[in-house]
Order: C-alpha cells, then structure tokens, then sequence
C-alpha cells in the first residue's frame, strides 16, 4: 500500500506549532507515511548533526539539525536573502553569494539522499515550497520514479522578475521535475506558465496538463486550508485592559504580522493616520492592536524597520492620542500565545490584513474561524494575497493605497449586523469546506492520477498565456 510522504522545510516538533504545521498535520491524520524536516537546531559543529526518527499515530517523523553552514548559507542566506525577496516581488532587496546557492544545492541533495533511504517505489512524495525545491530533481536525476508533487507557499512572480536569479533556468529546471506543481491563486499559475511558454518547449494539452519535451507536467490551484478542528477551541481569557476592550465600549481592529519588508505595516500605519484625520467622530472609539512575533522573524532583515515602526508609532500616538487612548498598541515581543491570539481574534470588530505580497495568508482564514457568528467582525485583506481570490467577500483592498484602506476600515465599523452576518458566513463556509483535509485529499488524488515519465531537456519557444481551471 502507498504512502504519503511529506518533505517540508520544518518537522513537526513542539516548537513549530503554527497553522500550516497543524495543516499538514491533518492531512497525515488521514493519509498515513512519513514527513522529514528540519527540527530548528543548529548542531554544534560542521560535521555531525543529529537525526532522529519518532513515530507518532498515523506518520513517522524524520527530523535533522542543520549545520551552522547550512544555517548561516541556506535558511538565512539563499532562501532568505535572494529566494524570498525575488518571490515577494522585491528583487531589489536580493543579496547574492555563490557559496549560499552552492550550500542551498548539497542541501537539499543531502534532504533527498535521506528521503530516498526510506521510502518505497509506490509512495507518493509532497514536496513544500522552495526551501526544498530541488529535491524532485535530485530524486529524478538518481533514478527515483516516484509520483512526486511540488506545492508552493509563496507567490510566483512575473517572469521579468524571477529572471533576476542568477539560477533561474536551474530553478525552473527543478520545477519541471515534478508530475503535479501545486500553486495558491490563478495569479500564481498564470505567472508560472506564462514564464514556461515564453522562454521552453512546451505544448498545451488540456487546461491543466503540459508537455515539455516529453514530459508531462500537471498545474492546478490549489488553495491550502487550516486545521479547523484543532483552530476552532483555540481560547484563553482576555483580560479587560484598554488596548484591547472587551466591554464592546470601543472597537478594536486587529493586526498580525511577521515583521518584514513587505509586510505593509508601515503602509497600514499611515492608512489609519488618514482615517483618524477623515473621520474624527472615531477617535477614541477605535484602536488598532499591531501583533508582530520577533520568534518568527528573519533577523537579517528587520532591525531598522523595527525602529521606522516605533517611531511611526510614537507619533501616531502622539498626534492623536491622550491620557487613556491611544491609537496604536504595537506589541513586538514573544508573550502572545498562539491561544491569545485567537482570543484576540475572537474579540477584534475588524481583522487588518494588508501585506503588500504573501502567498497564502492562512491568519486571516483563522480569524474567519475563531470569530462569533452572531455578532461576526470584518475582513479587510489585501487584493495581494493568495487568500484573497478566496475568500472574496472579505472587503479587498490595495495595500499601497492609504485612502482605500481607510475607506475600507470606515466600511467595517459602520457595516450593519446582517452585512457582517452574510459576508461572514459565506466566508466560514469556505474555510470549513476547503480545509486542510481538502486541500491534502484534493492534491494528493491529482498527484496519484499523473503519469510519470522522463524528466523534460529544454528549449526556447513562443510565448503564451494559461489560464488555469479553478479546483474549486
């Protein structure tokens, strides 16, 4: 009998207890095999690391330390530093060393040495994101002839963009590797194909399928759910405090982010100082509760947006504020549970979601989950995100543009109780129906129907435009 085995960049240990954890969490519940990933530890010295292997009811864990070079040259170097930015759609913020792609590359070699150890030729192998890109292309390259799927967490960037790797004909080689790619959003496979029919031989067969060169290559969306099961009960206590009010006397609109350069916070900040200057009647009626965990940060990349972010802050408040109100409540420490925050959720009038580029944006599809039906608050969620195709009734909004958030914010505190109501519902049906089960169930039988061939040889052609069929 086939197994599912997962390849993500994380393993699933207490310290990574985080939504798209608990995601594939659930889809092993119900489709039994392996998972392999990384533990989060550094071992002590460049030679040795520690590799476990713990079994739990329906999956066996394979997890690793990587080693200070891998650390220091993969996680916060390729992936973090040249990967991230260019997928984000920031090339300019990319940084680039031949050691960190050289790393990246016996990496993840080592990650597919390890998987092929265990697994056997009727498994299926889900690959998660570009931390592990490459490891369908090692497995390929060693014979393996495994039904093997890649799903990618970021965006996919406009094909002028990604050329800005200095790998990226390696890259996409590795993409094309896989039987079934996995994207978030229609946006995200059209930027994909457009980019593989402009610059490779590929032929369309059918809305979804792809030859290149005699390979067969399977592209759908697929847009990852949560674990509603384990989200849903998620509560602690909230103490009444003035930041965040639970006597209903004045709104809260709550955000959450990890700090970055294109988290928009800086921009949210400036749409809620144009909000409170078009509509004074909502001064001291509403605070913006800004959560930013530095655990999950990349230090490299935040220190001086830290500081742009307090001192924006600071003055926000001080235009604005008084002895008992302030606008702004900026909570940058690790002190927020992950209970709390769904507590805060819970509570929140409005959700302020507003990256200016994310690729899933699984928060605000808990904030949906953990708000009251009978009395349900607004999403506001940026037209970037890979949610936002969605969960379309959420109020969507250009995270650039002061004047539309602040527009939107007014529309979510002045919505009547039936317009929160029936968006809300509507989109709490679509979170429960396209959970993390479904988005496992859904991949994995597109996985299994693939056919598995020879990897492509490339070569340029026309270019072209896909347009992808909708899974749901």
């Amino acid at each position: 009998m086939s197994r599912l085995v997962i390849v993500a960049n994380r393993a699933a240990t207490a310290e990574t207890r985080d939504l798209l954890t608990d995601a594939l969490r659930g889809v092993m519940d119900k489709h039994p095999g392996l998972w392999f990933g990384w533990n989060g530890a550094v071992a002590r010295n460049q030679k040795q690391r520690i590799q476990t292997q713990q079994r739990y009811d329906t999956f066996t864990l394979h997890s690793w330390e990587m080693t200070p070079n891998e650390y220091d040259n993969v996680y916060h170097g390729y992936v973090h530093r040249v990967l991230w930015p260019v997928f984000h759609n920031r090339p300019d913020l990319a940084r680039y060393q031949k050691e960190w792609f050289i790393t990246y590359k016996t990496y993840t070699r080592m990650v597919a040495e390890r998987v092929m150890a265990e697994t056997r030729p009727d498994d299926v192998i889900w690959v998660q994101d570009y931390h592990l890109l490459p490891v369908g292309r090692e497995m390929r390259e060693t014979g393996a002839t495994h039904r093997c799927g890649f799903f990618l967490h970021q965006p996919f960037p406009p094909g002028d963009v990604f050329r800005t790797l200095p790998e990226h004909d390696w890259l996409l080689n590795c993409f094309l590797h896989y039987d079934l790619l996995g994207f978030q959003s229609s946006n995200d496979v059209n930027n994909f194909i457009a980019y593989l029919l402009r610059h490779y031989r590929a032929e369309r067969l059918t809305e979804e399928t792809l030859k290149v060169n005699g390979h067969i290559l399977t592209v759908g969306i697929f847009p990852c759910g949560i674990a509603t099961d384990r989200a849903r009960d998620e509560h602690v206590a909230l103490p009444q405090t003035d930041a965040v009010p639970t006597d209903n006397l004045r709104s809260t609109i709550i955000s959450h982010d990890v700090i970055s350069d294109i988290s928009g916070i800086d921009y949210r900040l400036d749409a809620l100082r144009t909000f409170l200057t078009q509509y004074p009647a909502f001064r001291r009626n509403v605070s913006l509760v800004q959560l930013a965990d530095p655990l999950q940060e990349y230090p490299l990349a935040t220190p001086e947006l830290c500081s742009k972010l307090e001192r924006f802050c600071g003055e926000i408040n001080g235009q604005y504020g008084d002895f008992s109100w302030y606008p702004v409540n900026y909570i940058h420490n690790n002190l927020c549970s992950r209970q709390l925050i769904n507590t805060l959720y819970r509570h929140a009038q409005v959700a302020l979601f507003t990256p200016l580029s994310d690729g899933m944006h699984l928060g605000a599809k808990a904030f949906i989950l953990a708000q009251d039906p009978a009395d349900p608050g607004v999403l506001i969620l940026s037209q970037f995100t890979g949610a936002a195709e969605q969960l379309s009734d959420a109020l969507l909004v250009n995270p650039y543009d002061a004047c539309a958030i602040s527009e939107a914010l007014h529309s979510a505190l002045s919505m009547p109780l039936a317009e929160r109501k029936r968006r809300h519902s509507r989109l709490l049906e679509k979170v429960k129906r396209y959970d993390c089960h479904w988005w496992g169930d859904t991949f994995i039988r597109a996985l299994t129907a693939t056919a598995v061939v020879a990897p492509p040889r490339f070569a340029c052609t026309h270019y072209g435009i896909f347009t992808a069929q909708r899974l749901y």
